[in-house]
């Protein structure tokens, strides 16, 4: 038993490194001497759910379970096990489970929330199962930024509130203390070029890839770029990053600090944040600035990060007009011609030659506000709606429970080019708002399909105001409202 002791408290340091695997080897030569301790293959499930086996992962928290029932925190990486493995439904159940056993555990309660939101499409929902957790020492700052995120897709008050919430939000919550000191020595310089890095959980098959791919191509001749990836999601635009990437740093599961200590020694003249809100911990540690200069760019950029580190905010005088920056901290930097420029898949369709007049809503369901649903329901006729998450019962009984089911189609593609290919049959898309479809509107002109829209104040609304300058095979209507 000794022994096991000691393997066990070198993978439990190994862990709170976030030194996955050689933890894991460890647990696993603890639980040979230890076969019936619940603890040690909790800390197994949690090691291969962090190295992304999640089938593994799922076993060993069953296990736990089965030696300890009262063990819920093995129940939780049970259902974020689930999830990844694209079963949100049983995923929910268990985080249920967990908060019908154990009411005090706010992370089922954060992580119910998390699959409401990205999953089913549905932020009051999200914001609702936060809000009992807002002033909690341990959940708070999730709880707070939950709301605060879903009050992009709908609410009731002004953008300009909303900013002041995200300010004072990240001052609070995201700035780190002190720049830490750099996790190994400084990165050997090639003379003359640029050490670009760029940080992202999507460096795949994106907005992220489609509306910034082309910038980086002109810029490796010229500089090194550095891809810091902190997601898990690789696909054949994942390559297309590497051809153009002189290094490539995984760092997924890396803390704030960690993070900056790994982008502070790799001595970058320049960073390009393409996280945005999708990766607050990314953003906390920009916060104490471990490059010399820093950009928020395409990637989670749908308001203000609300912090001061960034040099400026790429956008353009449709996404970004200088009237607006009172809601920014960053400076505006707006890019003559457009912020981004779309590179289209090598599965584009072709225009089609003949196209149903029947709407098109090409969007995840969380951008379906109440407003726009109430839009929906006074136009008359059918409206198909398509996204993966569309299969989800929970999601189309929202839809239905405003326009009924009579008039709704839904396409739940397979692939993204499936999707293209089920947007293409239609003559109009009708962009959802407040929060606008960005990537999706781009692909609907490049289809030849008409987008109707409106213009808000926030970035995440603005996506239309670009749509409207293109002219060509657009129609943007006077009432601001599709």
């Amino acid at each position: 038993m000794r022994r096991a002791a000691q393997l066990i408290e070198q993978a439990d340091g190994l862990r709170s490194l976030s030194q996955w695997a050689g933890a894991l080897a460890l647990y696993r030569e603890a639980v040979s001497l230890a076969p019936a301790a619940a603890t040690l293959h909790h800390n197994m499930a949690l090691c291969l759910h962090a190295l992304g086996q999640h089938t593994q992962a799922l076993e060993n928290s069953r296990v736990a379970l089965s030696h300890n029932r009262g063990l819920w925190q093995s129940r939780v990486v049970a259902g974020r096990s689930l999830k990844a493995l694209g079963q949100p439904d049983a995923a929910w159940e268990e985080f249920a489970q967990v908060l019908r056993d154990s009411p005090q555990a706010g992370m089922a309660a954060m992580d119910l929330a998390d699959l409401a939101m990205n999953e089913f499409g549905d932020p009051l929902q999200a914001a609702a199962l936060a809000q009992p957790w807002l002033s909690h020492a341990e959940h708070g700052r999730d709880a707070q930024l939950t709301t605060l995120l879903s009050a992009l897709y709908d609410r009731d008050f002004s953008a300009a509130e909303l900013v002041a919430r995200i300010k004072v939000f990240a001052q609070r919550e995201l700035v780190l203390d002190t720049l830490p000191a750099p996790a190994s020595p400084p990165a050997c310089r090639k003379p003359g070029r640029l050490r670009i890095g760029l940080l992202s959980p999507l460096f795949c098959a994106s907005p992220v890839y489609f509306l910034t791919i082309a910038g980086w191509r002109r810029m490796a001749a010229e500089a090194d770029i550095i891809v810091f990836d902190r997601g898990t999601r690789h696909d054949w635009a994942t390559e297309e990053f590497r051809r153009v990437a002189h290094g490539w740093q995984p760092v997924a599961h890396l803390g704030a600090a960690q993070l900056a200590q790994v982008l502070l020694a790799a001595d970058l003249d320049v960073l390009y944040d393409l996280g945005g809100w999708m990766d607050p911990v990314g953003l906390q540690a920009l916060s104490v600035k471990p490059a010399r200069r820093q950009y928020k760019w395409v990637g989670g950029q749908s308001a203000t990060t609300g912090l001061h580190c960034f040099d400026g905010w790429i956008g353009d005088e449709w996404q970004s007009p200088t009237s607006l920056q009172h809601l920014y901290t960053e400076p505006l930097l707006n890019l003559p011609g457009g912020y981004a420029s779309y590179t289209p898949p090598p599965y584009l369709p072709k225009s089609a030659k003949r196209k149903d007049p029947s709407p098109v809503i090409f969007a995840n369901p969380a951008k379906l506000s109440r407003a726009f649903l109430r839009m929906l329901a006074g136009r008359p006729g059918r409206k198909c709606f398509v996204h993966r998450q569309y299969r989800h019962a929970r999601v189309r009984a929202r839809i239905e429970a405003v326009l009924g089911p009579g008039e709704v189609e839904y396409v739940c593609p397979a692939s993204h080019q499936e999707a293209l290919e089920a947007v293409n049959a239609h003559a109009v898309m009708l962009d959802t708002f407040p929060y606008s479809g960005g990537l999706t509107a781009r692909e609907a002109v490049a289809l030849g399909t008409r987008v109707k829209g409106s213009v808000g104040e926030l970035f995440c609304e603005r996506h239309t105001a670009w749509v409207a300058s293109t002219k060509s095979r657009v129609v943007y209507p006077e009432d601001n409202r599709a």
